[in-house]
């Protein structure tokens, strides 16, 4: 079943009039019903159609949050059961190769909970974890797994759309996965989340040398760098080129470093700011990084 928006929302989402809402609605910019009282509602997909055509991105995300309640216990009973209600129909979406599915689930997720880091951690991560699981167990097929991360890619890139603009004098960060990893998906998150975050975030992509990665610290000299790392190909040699790039970013620019490859054999052999287990980690190192200047230090694992 869909889920709908008040003009009144979608205007306090956009800081734009209640007015001017109701005239696209009326034109027919953004498709609406009508409630037996009169009232027009906005299906949440047709507001992210909108979005999309017309270049418009959210200033107020929280705005669109759909579950409000007199009774908080009640709401978060509500909130709780509707996000395992679209965890299951993400899933089911992704498998099955729905793109239109799988972005009704993850919008609906984002419009309940609009926090990209919640979003990652909680339905993006959650769902391919148990799709790995099938893989491993021989009920999916490979095919399915890789269809399912396409479907995922373009559906953060449409996410992008929800993000307002950092400031022009917000501190830069950037990043990306080093050589050997083509794991797409986590940069891409790492860089809405820190988009969301306030910073000016680039994310320079997978299989990434790390000396390509130091000129663009010493050309943009940003306060972040970070490196997601869920594939290595050779440890020793990531390692020793690892401690080269280290050793040669500016003090002050915070090094942050995460990835299910950067276990507990090659976390102490590292030098670095911080690092995340998960993407609500980043979000909320994110915030604090904001307001100093971090020093780097060697692993304490």
């Amino acid at each position: 079943m869909d889920e709908y928006l008040t003009t009144k929302q979608v205007a306090e989402a956009l800081q734009v009039s209640e007015s001017s809402v109701k005239r696209w609605c009326d034109s027919g910019a953004i498709p609406t019903v009508r409630t037996a009282g009169g009232h027009r509602r906005i299906a949440l997909d047709a507001f992210v159609h909108f979005l999309e055509t017309s270049n418009r991105k959210l200033f107020s995300p929280k705005s669109i949050e759909l579950f409000s309640t007199s009774n908080p216990v009640d709401e978060a009973k509500a909130i709780s059961g509707k996000l395992e209600q679209y965890i299951v129909e993400f899933e089911k979406g992704v498998l099955s190769g729905d793109e239109s599915a799988s972005r009704r689930a993850l919008m609906k997720w984002y419009a309940a909970k609009p926090s990209v880091a919640l979003l990652a951690d909680e339905l993006i991560a959650k769902t391919f974890h148990r799709i790995g699981d099938l893989w491993a167990c021989e009920k999916i097929e490979v095919y399915q797994e890789r269809r399912g991360c396409e479907i995922c890619n373009k559906l953060i890139h449409e996410l992008r759309r929800l993000i307002p603009d950092a400031p022009g004098d917000a501190p830069i960060a950037m990043g990306g996965s080093p050589e050997g990893d083509q794991y797409a998906m986590p940069g891409q998150l790492i860089e809405l989340i820190l988009t969301e975050a306030g910073w000016r975030a680039s994310n320079l992509g997978t299989n990434l040398p790390l000396d390509t990665l130091l000129a663009a610290v010493l050309d943009h000299r940003p306060r972040m760098v970070w490196l997601s790392v869920s594939h290595l190909e050779d440890r020793n040699d990531f390692i020793e080129q690892y401690a080269d790039f280290a050793s040669k970013v500016p003090r002050g620019t915070a090094i942050v470093v995460g990835g299910r490859s950067l276990d507990d054999s090659i976390r102490p052999r590292l030098q670095f700011t911080a690092h995340c287990d998960n993407m609500q980690q980043l979000a909320s190192l994110a915030l604090n990084l904001r307001g100093f200047r971090p020093q780097l230090k060697a692993s304490d694992n």
